[in-house]
């Protein structure tokens, strides 16, 4: 919602509230992008570097090059071999980071060494340590690599925004711990972009018309900031998600399986992509097939999703975890009667958002998107003129 310093809507700008699993999402993407989090990237690698000197020191000490020289492979397998490529990849990770933070001051953002450093430690033998130190010391590169990984995520590559809904579903799994309180949001419409242009302000962004684009953080500091297109559902992504729901859309492996296995009986889904036949049917692998086939791209308009410190939103998770099922609004397939008068779009459209009067049959548009499904618009205000 778009709110002055005393809370109250801002005249001439339309309401924009986020459902909860929006919240999730921007509460990952704040974390994600925070000081704190990159400085503990940052002490993750020094811990690492300082638990490998203990380790070479101790190979050095005990002369383990002796017996790692070989005719076939001379001295790859070293000690001396590794620190002479790998240790200075370390170093280079860890100045890497360092230059992150500092840029931060200037609301630049990118990505991290992580990938180049993998990929220079998996170059290089590690046959000069023990079992168990080599376990520990992958064990530990691996929390440093998936650390690294969602700042890397959010970046992209050359600014191409990569995270999906099933990827921050995943993610809100794994970190919702760190999150016993929400962050308190509020939509500022009266901050937008487009996609592929700079931002006014860094920070998170939401889809000004589609609730299942996965939000996106963007940047002011270098170009790589700009905001993407936005990654949403495709037609099948809808059908997904209308019939398993929104809380059960990841999560629960039984009710997609099923979705799944029905979409090949009925020819809705035929590319098994790299899996094998039956696979489908198989709740190991129908998540993984569903995936790899629910999402498309699209250019959008944004708005900017303001974090107020400090503040909370105690009532996020109760609220809309409580509500009645009977309050879901389905998505509505072209050429059927509009279930309820009010403001609904499709994603098929850009700016489509229009009202419709109950019973009012909604109409398809052509795109390339598939088959039109109307949705519910969470904004509901009248446009102002």
């Amino acid at each position: 919602m778009t709110t002055d310093l005393f809370g109250k809507p801002l005249a001439g700008y339309p309401q924009y509230t986020l459902s909860l699993h929006q919240k999730r999402q921007a509460a990952l993407l704040y974390h994600w992008m925070s000081m704190p989090y990159l400085q503990e990237l940052l002490d993750m690698v020094n811990r690492l570097i300082a638990g490998v000197d203990v380790v070479v020191d101790e190979a050095t000490q005990q002369g383990r090059d002796r017996l790692m020289v070989s005719e076939r492979w001379g001295v790859r397998d070293t000690t001396a071999n590794w620190s002479t490529h790998v240790y200075p990849a370390l170093e280079a990770f860890r100045e890497s980071t360092i230059r992150l933070i500092a840029r931060r001051a200037n609301e630049s953002y990118s990505g991290t060494g992580a990938y180049q450093c993998a990929r220079m430690i998996s170059e290089h033998s590690s046959m000069w340590m023990t079992v168990e130190e080599e376990e520990r010391f992958k064990a530990e590169f691996q929390k440093v690599q998936d650390h690294a990984g969602w700042i890397d995520s959010v970046c992209g590559s050359g600014g191409q925004k990569r995270i999906k809904d099933r990827m921050m579903d995943s993610a809100w799994r794994e970190n919702c711990s760190r999150f016993p309180r929400l962050p308190l949001f509020r939509v500022r419409t009266d901050v937008g972009c487009e996609s592929g242009k700079m931002p006014a302000r860094t920070g998170v962004y939401v889809a000004q018309d589609d609730p299942n684009a996965t939000l996106q953080f963007g940047w002011t500091g270098n170009s790589d900031g700009r905001l993407g297109e936005s990654i949403t559902f495709n037609a099948l992504g809808l059908k997904a998600l209308a019939a398993v729901g929104r809380g059960a859309l990841w999560g629960d492996r039984e009710a997609i399986t099923r979705f799944v296995s029905d979409a090949f009986k009925r020819g809705v889904m035929t590319d098994l992509q790299d899996f094998d036949p039956g696979d489908e049917q198989d709740p190991r692998w129908a998540l993984a097939i569903l995936g790899g086939q629910a999402y498309t791209q699209r250019p959008c308009k944004w708005y900017f999703v303001e974090m107020i410190d400090g503040e909370y939103d105690d009532e996020a998770e109760t609220v809309e975890s409580s509500a009645p099922v009977s309050t879901h609004r389905p998505n509505v397939p072209a050429g059927t009667p509009c279930p309820e008068a009010g403001w609904w779009f499709t994603p098929v459209k850009p700016d489509s958002r229009r009202y419709f009067k109950q019973g009012e049959t909604m109409p398809a548009l052509t795109s390339d998107y598939g088959q039109t499904f109307w949705q519910w618009s969470p904004d509901q205000s009248t446009p102002a003129l």
